[in-house]
């Protein structure tokens, strides 16, 4: 091991003139290249014992015997100020602000919740103990288990391996979820009846499938009534899954709306500003119109069996999946066919008078071929 303490010189008018502070030079056991480090001191022996302290400590790191600097003060710092380095370059790669927000609210609400002062307070055990309290369904307990994870796996190169990563997922398969009905054409109609002014939200809900919450954010810079093929805007900072949808609007609701929009409305004002009802509120709706909140199939009729009623209706008028997934803006086919589809509504009667009949004779009763 090389290790020494200088005062850096030059020649000047021919007398070596020395600097007034100490530079330390070292090699460490097992290294080639010699380095050098301000000491910021002109005092010798403070110059020495400080360049001792780093040589000490740089050859215990080199050794094994403890982690690299970086990793040490990573590990000191509040688990909390992480979480406000992480957002921040969620923020820097052009993350949307409204998942940036709601990952902020999920990692800070977590650690809360754990307990979890320091990264070393973070353990599997105390996550799934976390987890177990929960009444939250599975998956929004998996929502919180990406996002400490993404905030882990971030801080792998200070702090090592994730100490979630063998944590698995909820499971959400078979899992019991709220059934909702869809509300039939009729109930629709006394809805909108019963329901005063708020019966434009209802309105504007079941006929392009707006959720309530981006109902709540829209804005009349959003709303294009006007021409052949109006629509709405869902702007991506309020749409659930983060991207922008151009969603159409039938020619009666456009109509609507733009008998709808106040005088002087300006393009930022809320489109529905305090109408978006509550959950009594809208449930009191459901009794002036005439809707039960349950049905006797155990089935809600909630503000959300609104966007279902959408799904339902597309079905009905004999329009592909496809176009379906687009329009209600999912990412699964299933989730269109399944959660937001009432087999209820669906004619299956009608489709079972159609199979042929074994009575009829061959000149009447309808050809099938057979496999051959």
């Amino acid at each position: 091991m090389i290790k020494h303490v200088y005062k850096p010189s030059k020649r000047e008018g021919g007398k070596r003139i020395f600097d007034r502070l100490y530079r330390g030079r070292f090699r460490l056991d097992g290294d080639k290249k010699i380095t050098e480090i301000p000491l910021r001191t002109d005092d010798k022996q403070i110059a020495e014992q400080r360049l001792n302290k780093v040589v000490l400590e740089l050859q215990r790191e080199h050794d094994g015997l403890i982690a690299p600097k970086q990793e040490r003060e990573a590990a000191q710092k509040m688990l909390a100020e992480h979480v406000e380095d992480f957002i921040l370059t969620r923020q820097s790669v052009g993350c949307d602000g409204k998942y940036v927000k709601e990952l902020r609210q999920k990692l800070l609400k977590l650690i809360d919740e754990c307990a979890w002062r320091r990264p070393k307070d973070a353990t599997a055990q105390s996550f799934e103990v976390w987890r177990a309290r929960q009444s939250k369904s599975s998956k929004t307990l998996n929502e919180y288990q990406i996002a400490i994870c993404g905030l882990f796996k971030w801080l792998e190169p200070r702090l090592g391996a994730n100490p979630l990563r063998f944590v698995q997922r909820a499971q959400t398969n078979g899992q019991k979820h709220r059934e909702r009905c869809a509300l039939t054409v009729d109930e629709l109609r006394c809805l909108v009846a019963a329901a005063g002014p708020r019966g434009i939200v209802y309105h504007t809900a079941a006929f392009t499938g707006i959720r309530r919450g981006e109902l709540a954010k829209l804005e009349w810079r959003d709303v294009n009534a006007d021409g052949e093929n109006p629509f709405i805007e869902v702007r991506a900072s309020i749409s659930k899954n983060h991207k922008q949808a151009r969603q159409p609007l039938p020619h009666d609701l456009a109509k609507a709306l733009t008998q709808y929009r106040p005088v002087g409305a300006l393009p930022a004002d809320l489109v529905f500003p305090r109408l978006i009802p509550r959950m009594i509120r809208f449930r009191d709706d459901l009794k002036a119109a005439g809707i039960d909140y349950v049905n006797g199939k155990g089935e809600f009729a909630d503000f959300h069996a609104l966007r279902k009623t959408y799904g339902t209706m597309l079905t009905l008028l004999g329009i592909p999946e496809r176009v379906i997934m687009e329009l209600m803006r999912h990412s699964d086919m299933k989730l269109t066919a399944k959660t937001y589809t009432d087999a209820g509504h669906l004619p299956v009667a009608h489709a079972v008078f159609k199979l042929p009949s074994l009575t009829e004779t061959e000149k009447t009763a309808p050809q099938i071929a057979h496999k051959v």
